[in-house]
């Protein structure tokens, strides 16, 4: 910390003195208390669980501090940086060191997530972005996975809404060594990943809408100098509106990917899938109410289907702690999801929230044929929280979440049964903006 400190204001002073840049610093910092009870809400009495339910629960902290800087060189320039902080939980043993394991991204818990310039063209508004920078979402967070991305990024404005062109480097192994030693060998940029985005933000009467189509190639996924690996193309809209009191939003999401490099018997040479995501709402007096409905594809010959992503998080413990579905990501996967969820303002200080989900899946057959372990599986959730505003920049808050997962005993789930316990997930938070 006291490195970070020193060189931030190192770089400060120098860019003050030199350039007279104005930086701009926002951020946040909350530490959390948790309670945890079945932590992926599958454990229970099956052959890997345990007959005393007491063993899955546990207490733990976390905390975070998260800090964005805009250094604004003039009205047109601006590089901006962004950093978590000892972004983890609690531990044992107070060296700073404690933290960090072998290999990671942290040096002294510090991340820098984003570092990106931005100049805009006088001539024709034209923006130009470069560097690391979010990628990886879109629109309303469904389906999304926010993280860095390398990217050169064009907004042009028009008269019918901003337009946006990006290309992203997923993977650069024409100019490093590896395995194959591709910079010492011909050909060697045929086995880098790149991606290619058009976008557009535009309005048609009433309603906004934001369309996407991308395209993929990572020739990375195969290092041979030859073949193609994996190439996707993807297409995504995004539209929303308001009529008074009324609020919605919706989502269709649209992915095709070519396996045909690959050989092995599980990976088909054509895998799509696509997910549908709706959300409409009333604001009533002080109160909002809404429903949310989302659904994700199932591919068989793949064995996989579509997962709605880390950022979509309806639910307190299902998404935000746990993965439901078949995924090795906290989020859901290939189900059908509704919940009705509503929030009342009691004060200008404090609000209290809550809602009701229900989820099914989709699953079907693995790649070989068999039953996926999630097929036929349900489940719900129910979440309360409250959120009382101690100042301006200053939020103290309570959320808890408790439901089940049933999992059917004809699917391929020996190694966890067809009987999980049920999960809570509560916690308090204090939280500081500024």
């Amino acid at each position: 910390m006291k490195k970070f400190l020193l060189a931030l204001l190192c770089v400060l002073l120098t860019a003050g003195f030199a350039f007279a840049v104005d930086v701009d610093l926002k951020g946040m910092y909350y530490a959390r208390g948790s309670y945890i009870d079945n932590s992926s809400g599958l454990n229970g009495d099956g052959p890997n669980g345990s007959a005393t339910e007491d063993s899955w629960d546990y207490f733990y902290f976390d905390h975070e501090l998260d800090l964005t800087a805009r250094m604004l060189v003039s009205d047109k320039t601006r590089v901006i940086v962004n950093m978590e902080i000892r972004d983890g939980n609690w531990l044992n043993g107070n060296s700073d060191d404690a933290t960090i394991a072998a290999g990671d991204r942290y040096e002294d818990n510090i991340y820098f997530k984003r570092v990106f310039s931005s100049h805009t063209f006088d001539a024709y508004g034209t923006v130009l972005d470069l560097g690391l920078m979010t990628g990886g979402a879109w629109f309303s967070g469904f389906g999304d996975n926010a993280n860095g991305r390398y990217r050169v990024k064009v907004t042009q404005p028009t008269e019918f809404g901003p337009v946006i062109g990006i290309y992203e480097k997923n993977a650069e192994l024409g100019a490093t060594n590896n395995a194959y030693a591709v910079s010492n060998v011909k050909d060697s940029e045929d086995d880098d990943g790149d991606a290619y985005y058009l976008a557009m933000v535009t309005k048609l009467g009433p309603v906004n809408l934001y369309p996407l189509l991308g395209y993929i190639d990572s020739s990375n996924a195969i290092l041979d100098q030859g073949s193609d690996g994996i190439q996707t193309w993807l297409f995504f809209l995004g539209a929303s509106g308001t009529f008074g009191d009324f609020g919605w939003e919706a989502e269709f999401d649209y992915l095709d990917s070519d396996y045909s490099d690959f050989n092995a018997p599980a990976n088909d040479d054509d895998f799509d899938r696509f997910g549908i995501y709706g959300n409409g709402w009333m604001n009533i007096g002080a109160g909002k109410v809404g429903l949310i409905a989302a659904y994700g594809s199932w591919n068989n010959d793949r064995g996989a289907g579509y997962g709605f992503g880390e950022d979509f998080t309806p639910t307190v413990f299902g998404a935000d702690w746990a993965t439901i579905g078949n995924s090795n990501l906290s989020e859901y996967n290939a189900v059908t999801l509704l919940q009705l969820y509503g929030s009342l303002a009691l004060s200008e200080e404090l609000s209290i929230w809550g809602n009701g989900t229900y989820w099914m899946s989709n699953s079907d057959e693995d790649a070989d044929g068999a039953d996926n372990a999630w097929k036929d599986a349900d489940g719900y959730e129910i979440d309360l929280g409250l959120d009382w505003k101690l100042t301006d920049m200053v939020t103290y808050s309570i959320a808890g979440g408790f439901g089940k997962i049933s999992l059917d005993s004809n699917a391929n789930n020996a190694a966890i049964g067809d009987s999980p316990d049920s999960f809570a997930r509560v916690y308090h938070k204090f939280q500081i903006d500024f």
